[in-house]
C-alpha cells in the first residue's frame, strides 16, 4: 500500500470517527424521554378515552405538541424532550382543567394528571331597574386568576360552558357601570343574577401646549371629550376643565382651538376621579418677511422665516419666483438677491409646510424717478433707508443723490458770495 492511499484511508476513517461523534451529540441534544400519564378523577379513580395534550416550546421559540387518549386504566404513554417544560391538559367533553399541569425537566417518569367533571355557569346581568345589560363584560375567576371571560349577548346573558365543580368569583362591569363581585358555586348547571349600578367621577383636565419646555396652559378654547357612552364639548378656563363623567370608560379628548392641530388623546377613567394632561400644539405653518419690499435690480435684501409661534427658523429653503436661492441661517434670515425689475414672488418650504408668498418689487435704476426715490428710501441697510445703502453695504441712490444735493448749495453759496456784477 503506497503512501497517498495510506493518506486516503486515513482521512476516511477520521471522517468516519468525528461523523460518528457529531451523530451521537445531536442525538444526546435531542434525546425524548417518555411520560406515563394516569388521568384520574376527583375520587382518584381511572378515566378511560380521554384525550391528553402535552406541550412544550423548542430552543427555537417553536410550540410542539403530543396527543393520546387514555386506555381504560387512565395511561397514555407520551413522548417529549428530556428535560424540557411540558404541560399536560384534557379535551374532553365531561371532564376538564381549569389549567394545565406543569412538568419540569422532563424525564421518564409517571405522572399523575387530576380532572373533575365539567359545570357550566349561566350570568344574567341587569341594572338597579332590572333591565337586562347586554355588552356587560364578564370574569369567572378561581384562585385570584381568571379561567374564562366573555360578554352579555342581547338579553343580557354569558354562560360559561366548561368550568371544574366549585366557587368561583364573578366580576362583572360594563363602561358606565360600577364593578360588581359576588361569588357563584358550580356544582352542574349553576345559575347567577348580577346587579349593576351606573356611575360617575370627576375628571379634571389640564390643557398645555407641550411646545415649550416646561408646557404652558393653552388658556382658550374648548376640550372634546368623547366615547361610547359620553360626548361633550367643554370651553377651557384658565388653562383647565372639569367634567362629571361615567365610570369604566376609555375617553378620547381633543383641544379645539383655531390655529391648534387635532390630535386626540386617549384617558382612561376608572371608579375612582382623575386628573389628566391633554397637549396640542399650534398648527405649522411659515412665515417670510422682507427687509425691503422694494429693491434696486442687483441688490439684495434679508428676508426673515419664522414658525408659528414666531420664532425664527433655521434650514428652511427659500424660493424666489419657484426658483430655490438658499436656506435660512440660524436667525432664521437668507440674503435674496434681485435680478429683475417688476414684482418677485418669494416663498419658503421645509417640504412638509410651505408659506403664503411675500411680494419684493424689483426696481431698474432707469425707471421712474418717483420710483427710483422710493426705492432708494427703502434700500437703507438697516431697512430705513437713511444709510443710502443696500442690504450688502453697496452705495445706493441715496448717497448720489446727497452729493448732488451738496454741490447744489455749494453752487449757490458761491453765487451769494459774488454778489451783483
Amino acid at each position: 500500500m503506497n503512501f497517498e492511499r495510506l493518506t486516503a484511508v486515513g482521512v476516511a476513517v477520521l471522517g468516519t470517527v468525528f461523523l460518528v461523534a457529531a451523530l451521537a451529540a445531536g442525538g444526546a441534544a435531542g434525546t425524548d424521554v417518555t411520560l406515563t400519564v394516569s388521568v384520574v378523577d376527583q375520587d382518584g379513580d381511572p378515566v378511560g378515552d380521554v384525550e391528553v395534550i402535552a406541550t412544550w416550546e423548542t430552543e427555537d421559540d417553536e410550540t410542539r405538541t403530543a396527543t393520546g387518549t387514555t386506555a381504560s386504566n387512565g395511561k397514555v404513554f407520551l413522548d417529549a424532550p428530556e428535560n424540557a417544560t411540558v404541560e399536560l391538559d384534557v379535551d374532553d367533553d365531561t371532564y376538564i382543567r381549569n389549567r394545565p399541569l406543569t412538568v419540569e425537566e422532563a424525564s421518564e417518569s409517571a405522572v399523575d394528571l387530576g380532572v373533575v367533571r365539567s359545570g357550566t355557569a349561566t350570568v344574567s346581568v341587569v341594572d338597579t331597574e332590572d333591565r337586562p345589560q347586554a355588552d356587560a363584560r364578564v370574569r369567572v375567576r378561581e384562585g385570584g386568576r381568571t379561567v374564562d371571560s366573555g360578554r352579555t349577548d342581547e338579553s343580557g346573558a354569558f354562560t360559561s360552558d366548561r368550568l371544574e365543580r366549585g366557587t368561583y368569583e364573578l366580576r362583572v362591569v360594563k363602561p358606565g357601570f360600577n364593578e360588581t363581585i359576588q361569588e357563584i358555586n358550580v356544582t352542574g348547571e349553576a345559575n347567577a343574577s348580577v346587579e349593576i349600578e351606573r356611575g360617575t367621577v370627576s375628571l379634571d383636565v389640564r390643557v398645555l401646549d407641550d411646545h415649550f419646555d416646561p408646557p404652558t396652559a393653552i388658556e382658550t378654547g374648548t376640550i372634546r371629550v368623547e366615547s361610547s357612552v359620553y360626548d361633550a364639548e367643554v370651553t377651557i378656563t384658565e388653562g383647565t376643565v372639569s367634567l362629571n363623567v361615567p365610570v369604566n370608560v376609555d375617553y378620547t379628548a381633543e383641544v379645539v382651538k383655531d390655529g391648534y392641530g387635532a390630535g386626540s388623546q386617549m384617558i382612561s377613567v376608572g371608579e375612582s376621579d382623575v386628573n389628566a394632561n391633554v397637549t396640542a400644539q399650534r398648527t405649522p405653518t411659515l412665515s417670510v418677511t422682507p427687509a425691503n419690499e422694494r429693491v434696486l435690480v442687483g441688490e439684495t435684501t434679508r428676508v426673515t422665516v419664522r414658525n408659528a409661534y414666531d420664532e425664527p427658523v433655521e434650514g428652511v429653503t427659500v424660493e424666489v419666483d419657484g426658483t430655490e436661492v438658499g436656506e435660512t441661517d440660524d436667525s432664521g434670515e437668507l440674503a435674496v438677491s434681485i435680478d429683475e425689475a417688476g414684482e418677485r414672488e418669494v416663498v419658503a418650504t421645509d417640504g412638509d409646510v410651505t408659506s403664503e408668498p411675500a411680494a419684493i418689487t424689483g426696481v431698474d435704476e432707469g425707471g421712474d424717478a418717483n420710483e427710483t426715490d422710493d426705492a432708494n428710501e427703502t434700500n437703507g441697510s438697516d431697512g430705513t433707508g437713511d444709510s443710502g445703502e443696500t442690504d450688502d453695504g453697496s452705495p445706493g441712490f441715496g448717497v448720489v443723490a446727497a452729493v448732488a444735493a451738496l454741490l447744489g448749495a455749494v453752487a449757490v453759496g458761491v453765487r451769494r458770495g459774488r454778489g451783483p456784477d
